[in-house]
């Protein structure tokens, strides 16, 4: 059975209800299992639950519309992040034009735009503009039955997909690092200058490397911003566009043992994240750990304070690699 996710905004939540009705068939075939945010439980963290159902899916199915370009989570979150696992074999995207917009247009990274891909229903003729909405609906979950199976996809190993990470991606990022804290049973202090290094090596990598990118193209430029002694900011530009922005912190209510990453400069509450490295005690005692995060590795792994650094400078360089024309 074939996974999928629905990125939708709530202003179209009548419309995702209607799919939703259209998709129960596929599902009871055995074809596709469908996530989206109506099943998260009460209590759960809104942000890394979503970023993990996006991360496991086959499928992502985008709900368009104005309201969808508009919202920065849809767009910044969900369909650049879409996309960008398409490129690396890892999913397929379908969007749905839910109602009349000036979506072709729309920038999906590496030079692409939405227009590039075939939309849904028929001629991405926007669902709201059909005399039958019932009608529309059927032709899309029609198109994207024989999609399934014509790809296989109902047939493949959730599991095995997310294992086939690129020797490419892998490179990039660090390898796991051996200088670890020795302490076999860390206390609360120990937790907490541990991330105290985390964030100073994180710090210091971001100022020697953004000073660096600068250097090596004259299009771009960037600003870095320490907010307080346990958070910071980054952003950069090509051409005074802003191409890459991230917000790092640590010590927070429920994820105060971690170093937490957001691709939101303008997240001052710090209720949502796209990555985090936790704190366990691993083989050579007290670490980060990448088991948890958001990240596609086979395996976890154990980090220092430096390779800690290395892992988030790398997730932001991904972000800007999805964002450069």
């Amino acid at each position: 059975m074939a996974t999928g996710f629905i990125s939708y905004t709530h202003a179209d939540a009548e419309f995702k209800n209607r799919l939703l009705g259209h998709l129960a068939p596929l599902r009871r075939e055995g074809l596709i299992e469908v996530w989206h945010d109506g099943l998260l439980r009460p209590g759960e963290h809104l942000d890394p639950a979503i970023q993990s159902a996006l991360s496991a899916s086959q499928i992502v199915i985008l709900l368009i519309s104005s309201d969808f370009i508009a919202s920065e989570y849809c767009y910044e979150q969900e369909l650049i992040r879409a996309f960008a696992r398409q490129r690396d074999g890892r999913a397929q995207v379908v969007p749905i034009i839910l109602r009349p917009c000036q979506w072709k247009g729309v920038p999906v990274g590496s030079d692409a735009r939405l227009a590039d891909f075939i939309a849904l229903p028929k001629d991405g003729k926007p669902v709201s503009t059909w005399s039958d909405v019932d009608a529309a609906f059927d032709d899309a979950v029609g198109r994207l039955r024989d999609m399934i199976r014509n790809s296989n996809l109902s047939q493949k190993d959730s599991a095995t997909r997310k294992a086939a990470i690129s020797d490419q991606a892998l490179e990039r990022l660090p390898s796991a690092s051996s200088n670890l804290s020795l302490a076999s049973s860390p206390t609360d202090l120990d937790r907490d200058r541990l991330l105290r290094k985390g964030f100073a090596a994180t710090m210091s990598v971001f100022e020697k490397r953004l000073k660096e990118l600068a250097e090596s193209n004259l299009r771009l430029e960037s600003e870095f911003d320490l907010i307080d002694s346990r958070s910071m900011s980054a952003r950069v530009y090509l051409d005074g566009k802003r191409v890459g922005e991230v917000s790092i912190w640590h010590g927070n209510g429920s994820w105060r043992n971690a170093l937490c990453l957001s691709y939101d400069t303008n997240n001052s509450s710090r209720n949502t994240m796209n990555d985090w490295l936790s704190l366990e005690t691993g083989d050579e005692g007290l670490c980060f750990s990448t088991h948890g995060s958001l990240s596609y590795e086979v395996q976890r792994r154990q980090l220092d304070a430096d390779g800690a650094a290395d892992y988030l400078w790398a997730k932001f360089l991904d972000q800007i690699r999805s964002r450069m024309p």
